[in-house]
This record gives C-alpha cells, sequence and structure tokens, in this order.
C-alpha cells in the first residue's frame, strides 16, 4: 500500500511551499487492500533535526497538532481532504528540510512528501547560506541595470508618490509593491522570501560588505557602500549609475532610537515597535495607526545618506526593500495583535483615506479602488506615463488577489482568514489565527 500526498498549490516542478496560513492537501491510497472499506493513516513530521515543521488540520484552523491521524481513508483510492501549515517558530532554512510523513497502523512509512516553510525573516537572522540566496536573486533581477528590476524603480518616482503615499493606500500599496517584487526574485529562486530591517533594533550585521555594503570608515572619503569581491551586488545599477550610496547617520552598533543633531537640526527618533502600536489610539482604528508613514517609516529613510532618503530616489537603493517588508510587517503584527484582518471593519481600514491636494480626491486610496501601476491607468489624476508594470504577477504558491489588478481591500487580508485566499507570505512572528469563531466555522 501506497500514500500519495498531494498538497495545493505546487508550482510546475512539484514544488510546496508553506506559510504560517493553513493549505488544503489531500492524501490517496494507491494498491490498497480492498477487502476492507479502509485504512488508518498517521501523518507526522520527519524532516532533519533543525528544519521546518508542519502542523495538521481537518479544518481551516490554527492548529498544533505535529500528528494527525485520518480514518479509514478509503481503499479505493478516493483522496481525503485535510490542512497543513507551518508550525509558527520553525520555519525551513532550504527547500526539502519540511518532510510530511504518512505511516500505517503498524508504523511502516507509505508515503512521503517533500517542502518548504518558506516565511519572511529579520535579516540578521538569516543563515549565510539564505542570505546568499536572496541577494544573488536580487542581483540577477538588476542585472547591473538591464533586467525587470528597473520597472520596479520607475514606479516609485515623484510622479507616481500620490498613489503610494500620503493617505490611507500608503500600507496596501507598498505590501503590493514588495508582493510583485517578492514573487519576480521567487519566479528566479523559489526559496526566497523578502527579508525584513528590524529598524528599532541593532543590526550591524546587516551593514557589512557580505550584505547590504558598507561605506568606506574614513569621513572624506564617498558615500558609496563596499561589498566583498564577487558579491552578488557588487555591479548594482540605477539610474545609469552604478553603486549604491549610503551612509548611517548613527552608530549602527545601536539601534536608531534616539534623535540625532545634524547640521543644526534634528533626526528623530525611529519609533519603537510598541510605540508604533500605540499610534492606532485607544481603539486601535486604522486612521491613526497609519502615521506611521511619518514615523517609524520616514524617521528609518533619514537616518541615512543617499537616494533612499527621499521619496523620488529611495527605490534605488536595495535597503529600501527591507525597511518596506519591515513597515509591512509592523501593518501585519499590529492587524494580528488587534484582530485587525477584515477589509470591512472600518477599524482595520480608513475606507475614504483624507482629501488630497491634487483635485483627485483619494483615488487610488479608498478601500475598493484599483492600484496603479497594475491597473494600467493613465487618467488624471494618475501619473500620465507609460505604467512601467503590467499586472501583479501570479503565483504559483497562492490564490490570492486571483487578479493582475489588486484592489486596496486584496492586500489587507494577508492570510485569507476572511478572503480564504492567502498573498502567500508570512513573518516570523505573525502567526495564523482566526479572529472570530463565525469565522472558523464557516471555512471547513
Amino acid at each position: 500500500m501506497r500514500a500519495v500526498i498531494e498538497v495545493e498549490p505546487t508550482d510546475r516542478n512539484g514544488r510546496c511551499f508553506l506559510t504560517w496560513a493553513p493549505v488544503r492537501a489531500t492524501l490517496r491510497l494507491e494498491d490498497a487492500d480492498r477487502t476492507v472499506g479502509g485504512h488508518d493513516v498517521t501523518l507526522r513530521n520527519a524532516g532533519p533535526a533543525g528544519g521546518g515543521r508542519v502542523v495538521f488540520s481537518t479544518r481551516f484552523t490554527q492548529s498544533d497538532d505535529a500528528e494527525l491521524r485520518l480514518q479509514q481513508v478509503a481503499s479505493d483510492g478516493t483522496p481525503r481532504t485535510f490542512w497543513v501549515a507551518g508550525e509558527f517558530r520553525s520555519p525551513s532554512t532550504a527547500y526539502g528540510d519540511v518532510v510530511i510523513e504518512a505511516v500505517d497502523n503498524s508504523n511502516a512509512v507509505i508515503g512521503k512528501r517533500d517542502g518548504m516553510v518558506r516565511v519572511r525573516k529579520n535579516a540578521v537572522a538569516l543563515t549565510a547560506a539564505e542570505r546568499d540566496l536572496f541577494l544573488d536573486a536580487l542581483g540577477q533581477l538588476n542585472d547591473a541595470g538591464g533586467g525587470p528590476f528597473r520597472a520596479f524603480r520607475d514606479m516609485h518616482v515623484a510622479a507616481s508618490a500620490p498613489e503610494a503615499h500620503g493617505a490611507a493606500g500608503f500600507l496596501a500599496w507598498h505590501r503590493a509593491y514588495l508582493l510583485d517584487l517578492e514573487r519576480c526574485l521567487q519566479e528566479i529562486e523559489p526559496a526566497v522570501a523578502l527579508p525584513y530591517w528590524r529598524f528599532d533594533e541593532a543590526a550591524p550585521s546587516l551593514f557589512v560588505p557580505e550584505f547590504l555594503g558598507s561605506p568606506s570608515n574614513s569621513p572624506g572619503a564617498s558615500d558609496l557602500v563596499v561589498f566583498r569581491p564577487g558579491h552578488a551586488l557588487e555591479f548594482w545599477t540605477t539610474d545609469g549609475v552604478v553603486g549604491i550610496a549610503r551612509r548611517p547617520r548613527w552608530d549602527i552598533t545601536f539601534a536608531p532610537t534616539t534623535n540625532v543633531s545634524i547640521g543644526g537640526g534634528t533626526i528623530p527618533a525611529v519609533l519603537t515597535e510598541g510605540d508604533t502600536f500605540e499610534l492606532g489610539g485607544s481603539q486601535d482604528r486604522y486612521a491613526g495607526f497609519r502615521r506611521m508613514e511619518a514615523n517609524p517609516h520616514g524617521a528609518a529613510h533619514v537616518r541615512f545618506t543617499g537616494p533612499v532618503n527621499s521619496v523620488p530616489t529611495a527605490a534605488r537603493d536595495p535597503l529600501f526593500f527591507l525597511l518596506h517588508t519591515n513597515v509591512d510587517r509592523l501593518w501585519a503584527r499590529w492587524q494580528w495583535l488587534n484582530r485587525r484582518s477584515n477589509a470591512d471593519d472600518p477599524s482595520a481600514y480608513s475606507v475614504f483615506g483624507t482629501s488630497r491636494p491634487d483635485g483627485g480626491g483619494t483615488v487610488g486610496h479608498r478601500l475598493d479602488d484599483t492600484m496603479w501601476p497594475w491597473n494600467q491607468d493613465r487618467v488624471a489624476p494618475r501619473p500620465d506615463f507609460v505604467p512601467p508594470r503590467a499586472g501583479l504577477p501570479p503565483s504559483p504558491y497562492a490564490t490570492a488577489p486571483g487578479t493582475g489588478t489588486p484592489r486596496v481591500r486584496d492586500m489587507i487580508d494577508f492570510h485569507g482568514l476572511y478572503s480564504r485566499g492567502s498573498l502567500g507570505f508570512s513573518y516570523d512572528d505573525v502567526p495564523f489565527e482566526i479572529e472570530t469563531l463565525e469565522t472558523e466555522e464557516a471555512i471547513v
């Protein structure tokens, strides 16, 4: 008797990538004894020590069950449905370090399925192999200025700033932006997930020649960062310029959570995570929380010299994406802490945003608005140049948003608690958790 385990979804090579959000899976039997109606099968973890782990359930819900006993699986090959997810706090470091094993009543192994629990991690916690895999994919996407990364750079410019900044859709737009980039990186290397720079903690290992580069120690030297020879970003090119100009304005052995005096002015301290969550006010409303666009988001940007400290040029620096992945993580964590994943809850999103002086009202920031550039809209007040990206690319590892033209609302329920479709990413410190009993009972 043999057990065949299939997990939804998989890529064209049959690889399975999981997050903390449960996905549907099936088990069916082949060559089973049909003189009996069914056989009991147990699913369990069988990967190497220190690898990723999964949990099982018979329904769409949070679970901590490392084993699942399926009773009387049909002998005729009729599949039995179950749900599987990454075990929170036990992510993978490489593909194949997750193994789902099926055993029969005698404890004999009758089937296996490998995979990976792929989540977005704190950049300083990456293994050297994970770090280099991410950098190699990013370097290939840039291809010394000749690769697809150019479109991502061209999305985040002065003319498009009103689409992404200064109103309610700031967080949703950047979530889509990161997701688009991450899916393109995964086309190059499927095991990659975007790492984040937690900017309220010290992260000296991030700003080194092996990772994001470091400028010369000489105060009079250029601000161009230096990489180790052969580094994947050694010939990073944007706007026709080779290299990345960036110098921290504080001692990177500490967190940037104190004010810094510069040229007679003051750069504000970056808000801590706890203080960021307090922005939502006593009722934990998105209308207050989104003020984090100014601080910690803006405060983190201006902690450096170079392009990363200004909206029109920030995307020239790869650090931008690690910074914004942390911005998105803060939103995701705030959503989890306060149960704010229901897009129709006015506490989860300030539907109408704020008025903008361009005469366009809140276009692009209302809950059901489609987002530029993925909607290809050039009608004023949208930017009047050809959108540099077409629709948001589909992913073989996620079912949402299910269209090439995402709306603001499609970015809110990232784990699919209400929409039943995960966006295909999780954070290492943000668990999957059903928000209401009614939601759990409705999804079986």
